[in-house]
């Protein structure tokens, strides 16, 4: 805990050059021995001597160099200047200016200013942010969602903050009544239980319902799951690969042989014939048939379907009936689109479908347009009635018939809107959305990727050559809960970050959560009520400095929010805080539960003390997780401040701590992902100041205050004022949403993955 917000100074050439990495006080020294490498350098100045030219082995010494031609005389030389040749100019070494890294890599300046020393930059050498804490809370889901002492009776909750009864709850006897204090408000909760339905260890599990008679898992244990493939055949899916080597492709004769009924040459001159080349649905077809011939090995009761789409939508399901067509006007109507996917019929197993959903899948051919927005719909709608399913949608285009068309601009408002409500939808129904995009393709992937998000889903753009280790790892990352809500409690004093909320108590409805979901929040402590005013008015004019440096754009975390304003609250000193957490989910079988846990924290107000404690991984996950989702929601300025913050916590850890030393290759490794995404929202900033002359500031405003861009200057050397530029939140997402490329949306979904991202051994592109 700290007794009050501290905060650090970016420099304005650090801003501008972005994130640099390095595991050494400052990378100045090695980048200039790196550039001499690279120009060829050794030892420089005029003593430098290079070395003679080698002598061929067997031959005698070297051939004197040739006379140089005597200078020229005469009229023309007198006029012009003699003909005698120059000396030749030494090579310049491709050295940049020696980049300045700024103070914060003395850790020992930041623990005397948490110490109270007066050691504070001004905010007009930069940009000033709140410094990073260890203030951090993780959930891993998969030792969450697994039955843990089951309790019996119903949770007890505290009528102020709704907190639960728990172990660390304090009850007293008064008048033949039992009395809890609650922790966590400090209110009194008349009890009326027994003594045995208190809980008496910190983490026990209630079970709300039990299991239906039949659920997606069976209650033998059988993975009757449902898995749907949403492929796009549009004409744009015969785009081909160069493959080397001569493959023969399963359907690929007889589809030559219908072609070239004369059997002549297909080459053509001079054309490669060692090679193959591939179309994006031959590798769709190879991928997903060898994710059907792996299911057969290893979950043969697993149901699968697959629904096609190009300038219409066909539903071929299992293989085992008539493929049902959806065209015309039905592809604009929402309603009937819902309609025909609840109407199709649970396929079978896998184990029986296998060959009739072969052939079928190895039958499609390419043409036409890109209705994905209506072949969605369906698929989601048909997954719904079975919780636990997965919808896999494989495309290299924008959707651009029917519903959820992707390719006007007029529209794009509302049909980002569709997206989103298929989404929540399928998050009510545990249905998981996976987006693949083919690389080199534009399919709007920041609209897409959403209801992958939102669903528990993945998100990638993909080599289609590649397709089937995508499959496989989407396949692989089985839902182990559905329906999951998170609620997390702290103590009066504490607050969150980041949260629609200004109470200790915040609620995350995540829905569908696998094995690898990964969830994270971040807590900082209110201002007490003897906080001096004189520090008030400090913070306050410095904070007034701050944004007329930046020219209005800030985070706003830096002016200090309401959170931090003084506060009635116990004076009492504490050495311990308490936090609950509760997870209510459904799981495979259908039960419902809720588990419980809480415990007690130490607390200290030593920065350095907590700090060489603390666990690196949550806060490159807490990271990843924060910078892309502030990015994604047009919070350029906070986001880049978080990501530079958390990396210098990181950077102070693993160079003071004696255990942080020896995670630096992780710390390396972790922030130089990171960095991708702090480099591109730079690069997006850039590119605002040369359209607009400045970046949409970041200071949050109304939907009702919008400034008018036409009054910003059109040139990047004109004057800019230092009067801030604001745009409510909804209207910087908007436009920072309409420029956002595939391959950065990607970089952005894939980082909010946290530790998943962070453990990547390959990073996904990036602009």
């Amino acid at each position: 805990m700290y007794a009050e917000p501290e905060f650090e100074v970016v420099s304005d050439e650090e801003y501008e050059h972005g994130m640099s990495v390095s595991e050494s006080d400052s990378d100045d020294d090695d980048d200039l021995a790196e550039h001499r490498n690279k120009a060829g350098g050794g030892p420089s100045g005029s003593d430098a001597v290079p070395p003679p030219p080698p002598t061929p082995s067997g031959s005698g010494p070297p051939p004197p160099p040739p006379t140089p031609k005597p200078p020229k005389t005469g009229f023309l030389a007198g006029l012009f200047g003699s003909k005698t040749p120059k000396a030749p100019k030494p090579p310049k070494l491709n050295i940049q200016a020696k980049k300045k890294v700024g103070k914060w890599r003395n850790a020992d300046m930041v623990y005397s200013a948490a110490r109270g020393e007066k050691t504070r930059e001004s905010a007009k050498q930069g940009q000033r942010h709140r410094r990073a804490d260890t203030n951090i809370i993780s959930i891993d889901f998969r030792k969450i969602i697994a039955p843990s002492n089951m309790h019996t009776g119903d949770p007890v909750h505290c009528t102020s903050c709704d907190v639960i009864l728990s172990s660390i709850s304090k009850i007293t006897t008064a008048e033949d009544k039992k009395i809890w204090h609650c922790e966590f408000c400090g209110t009194d909760n008349e009890l009326d239980i027994e003594e045995e339905e208190i809980p008496r260890i910190n983490d026990v599990t209630f079970m709300l319902e039990p299991a239906p008679s039949t659920a997606s898992s069976g209650l033998t244990g059988k993975d009757e799951s449902l898995v749907i493939f949403c492929v796009d055949i549009s004409g744009s899916m015969s785009v081909t690969s160069q493959v080397p080597g001569r493959i023969n492709l399963r359907g690929s004769m007889a589809r030559h042989q219908s072609l070239n009924t004369e059997r002549a040459d297909q080459y053509l001159p001079r054309q490669r014939r060692d090679v193959t080349y591939v179309s994006r649905l031959q590798a769709v077809q190879a991928a997903v048939d060898h994710q059907l011939e792996e299911m057969i090995k290893q979950h043969p009761n697993r149901r699968v379907a697959l629904i096609t789409f190009n300038n219409e939508v066909t539903i071929i399901g299992d293989g085992s009936g008539t493929p049902v067509t959806v065209a015309g006007d039905k592809l604009t109507s929402a309603d009937d689109l819902k309609a025909k996917g609840s109407e199709i019929p649970m396929p079978g197993a896998i184990q029986a479908s296998r060959g009739t959903l072969g052939d079928k899948l190895f039958g499609l051919e390419e043409g036409g347009t890109t209705a994905l927005g209506p072949a969605l719909l369906i698929a989601t709608t048909m997954a719904g009635q079975h919780p636990g399913s997965k919808v896999i949608i494989c495309t290299d285009g924008k959707a651009n018939v029917g519903v959820g068309r992707l390719d006007l601009e007029e529209e794009m408002d509302k049909e980002a809107m569709f997206y989103e409500g298929i989404g929540n939808e399928a998050v009510e129904k545990g249905v998981a959305l996976s987006v693949i995009s083919i690389k080199g393709t534009d399919c709007k992937l920041v609209h897409l990727g959403k209801i992958a998000d939102m669903t528990g889903g993945q998100v990638n753009i993909v080599d289609p050559l590649k397709l089937t280790q995508e499959f496989s790892t989407i396949l692989a990352d089985q839902i182990i809960a559905t329906n999951v809500v998170a609620t997390c409690h702290l103590h009066k004093r504490l607050f969150f970050y980041y949260e629609d909320t200004e109470d200790s108590k915040v609620v995350r409805n995540i829905g569908n959560v696998t094995a690898s979901t990964e969830v994270t929040f971040e807590y900082g402590v209110r201002c007490q009520t003897n906080r001096k005013k004189a520090m008030n008015a400090t913070i306050k004019e410095e904070n007034e400095q701050a944004e007329e440096a930046s020219g209005g754009e800030r985070a706003p975390e830096a002016a200090g929010c309401s959170k931090e304003e003084p506060m009635e609250t116990d004076q009492e000193e504490l050495k311990e805080l308490p936090f609950q957490l509760l997870v209510k989910y459904t799981d495979t079988e259908g039960a419902t539960a809720l588990r419980v846990l809480t415990q007690c924290q130490p607390i200290t107000y030593d920065r350095r003390e907590a700090e060489k404690n603390m666990d690196l991984q949550v806060v490159g996950a807490h990271t990843a997780q924060t910078t892309s989702s502030l990015a994604l929601n047009g919070m350029f300025t906070e986001s880049r401040a978080r990501a530079l913050m958390n990396q210098r916590l990181a950077w102070r850890f693993t160079n003071v701590s004696d255990e942080g030393r020896g995670q630096k290759k992780a710390y390396k490794k972790m922030f130089g992902k990171i960095k991708s995404v702090d480099h591109y929202i730079n690069q997006r900033q850039q590119e605002e100041r040369k359209t607009h002359g400045r970046t949409y500031s970041d200071s949050e405003g109304s939907d009702d205050e919008d400034n008018d861009l036409s009054a910003a200057p059109r040139s990047l050397y004109e004057p800019v004022k230092a009067k801030p530029f604001l745009l409510s939140k909804s209207m910087k997402m908007k436009k920072r949403s309409e420029v956002c490329s595939d391959s950065g949306a990607n970089l952005l979904y894939q980082m909010k993955k946290g530790s998943r991202a962070l453990d990547r051994d390959s990073d996904s592109d990036e602009d």
